[in-house]
């Protein structure tokens, strides 16, 4: 997985009453088994503590409750979760911006038709390969003409797209072809940026981490993409570090909450640092407890330490509780 993008809530937290953006991984259970995955998703890798069906919809009263404006679902992969539908129309039942983060197996016509009849802001399909060749390698067990047709499918329900891509070495030289696709299948926004090293990257590394030369090659082919589609679809990439974006966040903590699907709240996912745990605390609580938490002491040494060892991104698991 890449270096999430800028959202909504790229502005700081400041003194709002109530995070900008939510961004919640529903589950941790995925018919896929990507090689890249940042939360060591896959089948049969739910959590045994996900929250249950009350907690859930506890979770998303306060959040509707607390004008929180845009949110999230994501995984795992976040159509496996046997509410996702009820989460979906909940949100958008009560005005809530939403946007789904998927591998696109599970949207064939009929459930793409529901999300735009519930009225979601966006769908966000990972698209890591060009061709079937590199998708199917990056994404275990994965069906590149199923995630191409379920974009299709979203096209012609009239639902907003997003296209992610997480570059490796053995498909970062397909960058402009995937570009090229995004857009003749009717993308709104193209996104991508450093493949960081943690979850099952950590595993498969040696096999898959693209070179500076790659890296280099790839950001120049994105900038000319930025140009050629201007005005078209919005192609947006990360080209910072995660150390350089690391250090702007310890000065600059965005509005963003991330919950995973036990109820703990991090400060980002590119670090292991728990600000809460909404099964026993409010989200009005946590928020107050997440603008303090960037000044903790510990945050700046493990942030401070990347620069020395950037590897100690592969105990983003070990949850450190602040």
């Amino acid at each position: 997985m890449s270096i999430p993008p800028t959202t909504p809530a790229a502005t700081g937290s400041g003194d709002l009453s109530a995070p900008l953006y939510m961004a919640w991984q529903v589950t941790n259970e995925c018919n896929l088994a990507c090689l890249h995955c940042i939360e060591e998703s896959g089948p049969g890798k739910a959590f045994r503590d996900e929250l249950d069906d009350g907690q859930v919809f506890a979770v998303l009263e306060q959040a509707m409750d607390l004008e929180v404006p845009y949110l999230s679902f994501s995984g795992g992969e976040p159509m496996v979760h046997r509410r996702f539908f009820d989460m979906v129309a909940y949100v958008c039942g009560r005005n809530g911006q939403l946007k789904i983060e998927t591998n696109g197996h599970y949207l064939d016509p009929e459930n793409c038709a529901r999300l735009k009849d519930l009225g979601v802001k966006a769908v966000q399909v990972s698209l890591d390969g060009a061709t079937r060749e590199t998708f199917n390698r990056m994404r275990v067990r994965g069906d590149f003409d199923k995630a191409v047709q379920g974009v299709r499918n979203l096209r012609a329900a009239g639902v907003p797209i997003e296209i992610n891509y997480s570059p490796t070495s053995f498909n970062a030289h397909e960058i402009g072809t995937a570009v090229d696709l995004a857009a003749d299948l009717g993308a709104d926004s193209f996104y991508t940026g450093r493949t960081m090293y943690t979850g099952n990257a950590v595993k498969t590394w040696h096999r898959m981490a693209p070179t500076e030369a790659q890296y280099e090659t790839y950001f120049q082919i994105l900038h000319r993409k930025t140009e050629e589609y201007r005005g078209r679809m919005r192609v947006h990439f990360h080209e910072m570090g995660l150390l350089e974006e690391l250090r702007y966040r310890l000065h600059h903590p965005a509005a963003l909450l991330i919950v995973l699907p036990n109820g703990l709240v991090k400060l980002i996912n590119a670090l292991p640092f728990v600000c809460g745990d909404l099964r026993r605390q409010t989200l009005a609580e946590i928020w107050g407890r997440f603008q303090r938490a960037w000044q903790d002491p510990r945050v700046g040494k493990f942030v401070d330490d990347l620069a020395t060892d950037p590897r100690k991104t592969a105990t983003l698991h070990q949850w450190v509780y602040l």
